[in-house]
């Protein structure tokens, strides 16, 4: 049996940076969102690390950087931040 995909989970601050753009934008977002989900282990254009010493994926996709890591035992993406270029 396949595992189950991953689903997005969203920080407050990536929350409400895709609450505060067009309706048009959040839908461009949410896909981007999604593709990124399907590929969870994707390596990022650049890494950093957090107050914890997790390493964080950093990718630009359309012109959107996304801070990300894969929080694998529960199957979730776990987006920190998404900021546009």
């Amino acid at each position: 049996m396949p595992l189950p995909p991953y689903e997005p989970v969203l920080s407050a601050k990536a929350w409400e940076h895709l609450n505060s753009l067009s309706r048009q934008r959040q839908k461009r977002i949410t896909r981007l969102i999604h593709q990124l989900a399907d590929y969870p282990f994707r390596l990022g254009d650049y890494q950093t690390r957090d107050s914890t010493g997790r390493t964080l994926e950093n990718l630009n996709i359309e012109g959107f950087v996304f801070t990300y890591w894969a929080d694998d035992p529960v199957r979730e993406l776990r987006i920190l931040d998404i900021f546009e270029l």
